[in-house]
């Protein structure tokens, strides 16, 4: 039995932060049969909190918070066990791939903690970890769903709600619109320096700004950026570049080199990110981020600049008043227009360019050609893969015969719920799975297209990066048209790069248009080649031409 003095030295050593000598007292003083759930998960914790901790530590952690759990399933320090135990195993899976096996225990217990507590709200944050994890789109959506209810005004909810249901087809551009509008109101509005205060005139030039905290590791963000940068008109603009990532890294280096002045403002406030902007006197600032950050895009709730735009990297209506416009073009935004709370920007050609690689480009055959079988491939965030996309999938392949899918995602996860489906439809063992980890590099990334003849854009959320990767590596790929922006991403790539032909109207249009392709391995092979040569030469890939329009775009609304 651990006697109480022993236990409140253990305490006071954890509050005083002295993490390492905790865990020396307990282990010469303790065994873990004895230890009280309370004290388990206060050791599992030492260990993830201590200095210097590595790989067996947490691995180590995890042993610590289930034993605690198993002690204590129906009190508050078996709750909170469990919670460390799926927020330390989800957080550091990319880096430890040993942690699946304790994430997939960590859902078991969770199903059983639900019927202990199941409006909790630190349970349910940590499920929807727990579901990212494993690709339930569904449950995800179910436990946000019940956050919101349970806690209406908090903006990280809302936010994570509208963005996931970019995932589904149940939704209409109409539903992101009214919950845009309906829960605007509990974004806070941060103090600013009125617009009429500020001294432009004393700019030289118009002074555009841009925030984001995705400028770094080469996140799909950096590849449409830094050549824009680069090419827009040094005469008319400077760019100033609000960077709220952590990182500092090639990726965000070329970028700090093609703007005028970058900020790393990652430690400061919204509240003193403004204050920067308003002092920089940036006359058009940018979002780059939307939903995807829910901390941040409070940025923009305020009159921080003159004109304020949503670019890039979320392809939906963010709702507020005080965000201008959208930058889209003439494919992505159509008779439903009047749900975005933005202007539409429509730029002359496409929405965005891609820099390119530095990699050398050679041109790979069809691996039809030797393989004497159809292989098709995704590299798109499993998340995308909706269930109308494991329909259409499913029907390619068992009517394409012998052919293989490829799935690879840039997260490493565990879609259990897309195998069964497939498993469901008679085609799992046609299907490959890939992680991040399997190709951590990008020129890894890149080469893996080289298997693949045909690949399938997901729907109705849309590839974007790896579609412009795929064509750059000279691989067709076969989309369908949707209805807002977010699911014509696609279309408008395709119709930018002449490829008309590979955008279906409906599954059943993508289900036929795909056996056409892989039925004549001719036809195929020279539409490989006509990709690989002539791709550099659209709009997709012309940074320079994008960097004009994008520039002659803002110089008309910003004289507006």
């Amino acid at each position: 039995m651990i006697s109480r003095s022993v236990i409140e030295e253990i305490k006071s050593l954890f509050l005083e932060k002295n993490y390492e000598f905790a865990l020396k007292i307990a282990k010469e003083k303790t065994q873990i049969e004895e230890r009280p759930a309370g004290l388990s998960n206060l050791l599992g914790l030492c260990k993830i909190l201590k200095l210097n901790k590595d790989k067996n530590d947490i691995l180590s952690s995890m042993l610590d918070f289930e034993d605690a759990y198993l002690k204590e399933k129906k009190t508050i320090h078996g709750l909170d066990s469990l919670c460390n135990m799926i927020s330390i195993s989800t957080a550091n899976i990319n880096s430890i791939k040993e942690l699946s096996e304790k994430i997939s225990l960590a859902e078991q217990y969770y199903s059983e903690a639900l019927k202990n507590f199941n409006d909790n709200e630190k349970l349910l944050i940590n499920g929807v970890e727990l579901y990212k994890y494993f690709v339930d789109v569904p449950k995800i959506k179910k436990n946000l769903e019940k956050l919101i209810h349970i806690n209406p005004t908090n903006k990280s909810f809302i936010a994570r709600y509208a963005f996931v249901n970019n995932y589904t087809s149940n939704w209409k551009q109409e539903n992101f619109f009214d919950h845009s509008k309906k829960y605007e109101k509990y974004f806070v509005i941060n103090k600013v320096k009125p617009i009429s205060e500020i001294n432009y005139k004393k700019n030289n030039k118009i002074r555009i700004g841009l925030v984001s905290r995705d400028f770094s590791n080469y996140h799909s963000v950096t590849f449409f950026v830094k050549k824009l940068l680069k090419y827009l008109d040094k005469n008319k603009f400077e760019t100033y570049v609000f960077s709220l990532s952590n990182q500092i890294d090639a990726s965000s280096e070329e970028i700090k080199d093609s703007s005028e002045k970058w900020f790393n403002l990652n430690k400061l406030s919204n509240q003193e990110v403004i204050e920067q902007i308003q002092k920089e006197r940036i006359e058009v600032l940018i979002d780059i981020g939307g939903f995807t950050s829910s901390k941040r895009i409070e940025i923009f709730k305020s009159r921080v600049s003159p004109v304020q735009i949503s670019w890039l990297a979320y392809c939906n209506t963010v709702g507020f008043k005080n965000i201008d416009y959208i930058i889209a073009d003439h494919n992505l935004i159509k008779s439903e227009q009047n749900y975005y709370a933005e202007k539409i920007i429509k730029l002359k050609d496409i929405w965005n360019a891609h820099s390119g690689f530095d990699f050398k480009r050679d041109f790979s055959e069809t691996p039809a050609e030797k393989n004497n079988y159809i292989t098709y491939g995704s590299f798109n965030n499993f998340l995308k893969i909706s269930d109308e996309t494991v329909y259409a999938w499913s029907e390619i392949l068992k009517k394409s015969q012998n052919s293989k899918l490829i799935l690879k995602s840039s997260n490493n996860s565990f879609p259990k719920r897309i195998i069964d489906m497939f498993k469901t439809n008679g085609v799992l063992n046609s299907i490959e799975f890939y992680n991040r980890a399997d190709y951590p590099s990008l020129n890894e990334h890149l080469n893996l297209y080289r298997k693949i003849d045909i690949a399938l854009d997901t729907f109705p959320y849309n590839g974007v990066t790896t579609s412009f990767e795929a064509l750059w590596c000279g691989v067709p790929v076969l989309t369908m048209l949707g209805y807002n922006f977010n699911s014509r991403c696609g279309s408008s790539i395709l119709k930018n790069a002449n490829l008309d032909q590979l955008i279906s109207k409906n599954p059943e249009d993508y289900i036929v248009k795909a056996l056409t392709l892989s039925n004549n391995i001719d036809n195929l092979s020279i539409l490989r080649k006509d990709i690989f040569n002539g791709i550099l030469n659209t709009p997709l890939f012309d940074s320079k031409k994008f960097a004009s329009n994008f520039g002659t775009s803002l110089s008309e609304v910003y004289k507006r």
